[in-house]
């Protein structure tokens, strides 16, 4: 999976309640184990049960999985507003349809994946928040020879920024366009319980300009964000013992940006320029204990250092952490959790954001699963006195009648609150969700 040492906000998705498509990217090119877990020892919500799963079309030595998902969401505040804004919430109902396709090899030591989805939004009352979405990527390995891999994978998306993640709260009159084109490739080195790897990495962003949501005359300059990023992550990691592995990873990059920031109040560029040299180490602890308990927990440092001196360097704790402990065989808790350094537009020094995500999931039977999660997130804006939180609950059920259908419901509610009047929201969100697969 693509993973950079510094993130815009302005892709900031993670939090949105928009339909996932169905994929995340053709190949994690960290990831470099081959052996089958048993179905019971991997989390609820991960557990492919073949009565349940796709059963997809073989080609050759190319199995390809079809799916269409459609979703009928009502929100009761579309754009976020903020009661303090002055501005009154509007409701809407849209459907979203969401086909995507996974084709990759079955049995092959040079493995490969591809991957392609869309969403396409359409909205009952406010047609201008119609948009769509599509993502193409394609990855996998070379295998040298069974202890030595030679990871790849290429990713092209156009997205649209959720309106819920605007830290700057100024809004265009139509969704934030999102293009980004990643390239990583890399080596994964294990003869024994001494592992190495090592990953190039390429992110290219590029943002779409509009005009305010309240003045038509009024620019809103987004492309001031257009940026590359080219950074080099290496890893070393050791199995003190079966299913147990201790990790060192750092990450080294420089991000360069295409214009310089924009004052939206002036309507003018400033002629300084967020170009930075970024840094990231993190250590840790991969385990795997009886399939009850499986994590990833990593702790360390970040550091952004700009090139202009008009921008305060930033520094703090770095974290990126993810557990599942498998309570029953039928019960499973997570808590995934992220600290890291992000940018915005229109804050022009980085901002610490800490994430938090508490989930259970349960198998009421194997066709009907139910789900719910809390999120906590933390925005501390360093050379302002300004501090977000938001807060997100969901809740959701799943019935699988069929390898060929499912369909889900899920009610989510969010709030932000903050230091800074006019960037308060609340939010509910009600989803239904059919979804056809072969």
């Amino acid at each position: 999976m693509i993973s950079s040492t510094v993130v815009h906000a302005q892709d900031n998705v993670e939090d949105s309640i928009e339909e996932d498509a169905g994929f995340d990217g053709a190949y994690d090119v960290r990831n470099i184990d081959r052996e089958p877990e048993s179905i019971t020892f991997v989390p609820v919500g991960d557990r492919n049960f073949p009565d349940f799963s796709p059963k997809g079309m073989i080609i050759g030595n190319l199995i390809v999985l079809p799916k269409l998902t459609v979703t009928e969401t009502y929100n009761d505040n579309i754009f976020a507003s903020s009661e303090t804004g002055g501005s009154d919430a509007v409701s809407d109902t849209y459907t979203t349809l969401a086909p995507a396709i996974s084709i990759r090899t079955i049995k092959d030591r040079h493995f490969f994946g591809l991957q392609a989805s869309a969403e396409i939004f359409r909205y009952l009352e406010e047609d201008s928040e119609d948009r769509e979405n599509f993502l193409v990527s394609g990855g996998g390995h070379f295998e040298i020879k069974h202890d030595l891999l030679l990871p790849y994978n290429v990713t092209y998306q156009i997205g649209h920024q959720d309106r819920s993640d605007n830290i700057a709260r100024v809004f265009t009159a139509e969704p934030l366009e999102i293009e980004e084109f990643s390239t990583e490739a890399g080596l994964a080195y294990k003869p024994n319980r001494l592992g190495f790897q090592g990953i190039g990495r390429f992110i290219a962003k590029r943002f779409q300009d509009g005009v305010s949501i309240n003045d038509p005359n009024f620019q809103v300059v987004r492309s001031d964000a257009d940026f590359n990023t080219a950074e080099v992550e290496l890893q070393t990691s050791y199995d003190f013992h079966a299913n147990h592995s201790v990790f060192l990873r750092g990450t080294v990059g420089k991000t360069e940006y295409e214009e310089s920031i924009f004052d939206d109040n002036a309507q003018a560029y400033t002629g300084v320029f967020r170009d930075s040299a970024n840094g990231r180490v993190l250590a840790g602890l991969i385990t795997n204990y009886k399939g009850i308990l499986l994590s990833e927990i990593g702790v360390g440092y970040a550091t952004v250092d700009y090139d202009s001196n008009q921008i305060d360097d930033v520094e703090n704790i770095a974290v990126d952490a993810d557990i599942d402990w498998n309570i029953t065989k039928l019960t499973t808790l997570g808590l995934a959790a992220t600290r890291s350094i992000i940018q915005d537009n229109e804050i022009v020094q980085g901002i610490v954001q800490t994430r938090a995500t508490l989930s259970v999931d349960h198998e009421l039977q194997r066709s009907l699963l139910l789900n719910g999660y809390i999120t906590y997130l933390n925005r501390d804006f360093e050379s302002i006195t300004r501090e977000d939180d938001l807060y997100r609950i969901g809740l959701g059920i799943l019935y699988r009648p069929s390898p060929y259908f499912n369909v889900g419901a899920e009610y989510i509610h969010t709030t932000q609150d903050s230091t800074s009047p006019g960037n308060e929201f609340d939010q509910n969100a009600f989803l239904v969700r059919a979804t056809a697969q072969y």
